[in-house]
Formats: structure tokens, sequence, C-alpha cells
């Protein structure tokens, strides 16, 4: 199911959809990707510019954060050690779903930022609190959940190991 078909009053025109790009980080620093005044995010995501890898060739490097803004008005990206490019899916702040924030979790535990009544999660990600490495600097962690929770009134976020904050917009 569509966004326009959960939410008809929420489908804005494609002329009101605007992609932001932002530039390219400082190797393992946040990088934001703002709306335009009186826009909000409806997505986001991340590229990878650099990832790290050992001399083995496995990965080094982890995502850390790739979350919306708590204000809903962008999107923020980082590696561990690698830089990146964030990006925003932005429409009319008026349409724009709303951002909420889960606790952090305990070690290796599930953070939940949990949708208003009556609204469902239509996006999220996380931010990590904590991120294991071992003695070389090489990531010994991972998000390994980072999806809506099963009933969809909000997302989940949990590390293997350290401790993670899930964001959340609903609409």
């Amino acid at each position: 199911m569509t966004l326009a078909q959960a939410n008809p009053a929420a489908k804005a025109p494609v002329s009101s959809v605007q992609i932001v790009v932002g530039p390219e980080s400082e190797p393992g620093q946040p990088l934001s990707a703002r709306c335009p005044e009186g826009m909000g995010a409806i997505n986001g995501g991340f590229q990878a510019t650099t990832f790290t890898r050992s001399g083995g060739g496995d990965p080094y490097d982890g995502v850390t954060v790739n979350a919306p803004f708590k204000d809903r008005k962008g999107w923020s990206a980082m590696l561990m050690t690698g830089k990146v490019i964030a990006r925003a899916v932005c429409i009319p702040e008026a349409q724009a779903p709303q951002a909420v924030v889960g606790p952090v979790s305990e070690e290796a535990g599930l953070s939940v930022a949990r949708c208003p009544e009556g609204t469902k999660a239509i996006a999220g990600g996380y931010v990590r609190e904590t991120w294991y490495k071992n003695g070389y600097g090489e990531s010994l962690d991972d998000i390994i959940v980072n999806a809506p929770n099963d009933s969809g009134t909000g997302w989940a976020a949990k590390q293997f190991h350290g401790k993670t904050v899930a964001r959340a917009l609903c609409s």
C-alpha cells in the first residue's frame, strides 16, 4: 500500500517533492541533508562515498547513524570511519509526518520509537549511542534491526552489541 492509498490527504504533488543532497562528510563525521524552509522529511538515506576495509578486504566500517532529524526537517547519516552523503526526501511541511524518538536501548537491546495513537510509522532509522571496535579500530558491531515494529505503530532499532536509539516518522 502506498502512502497515498493509506492517507490520500497526505499525497503531495510530484512537483512539491524535493530531494535534498548534503555535501560529503569528513571521515567518521555526521552529515545532514536539511529540507528547505516550509518543508519536512518523509524519508531519507545515505550514500557511502568511502567505506573502509581491512587488509583482508573485510568491512572495517559501520553505518552508525541513518535517521530523520528529531524535528522532522531533514535526514542525518554517519559512518564509523568513512565518508557519507545524506539525502532527504522533502514535502510541504503541512503534509510531512511527525517525528518521534525512542529511548536509548540497553546493551544489545531494542529501542522503539512509538507513534502517537492513530498513526503508523512510514519511515525511520537509528542513531547509535555506543559502537564497539576491536583493538585495530575495526567494527565489531552492526545494526541488526532497523524496521517498523510488527504492528506498524513505531520504528524499532537494535545493535548486535551496543546501545541505539530508534527514530520514526509517523503519519
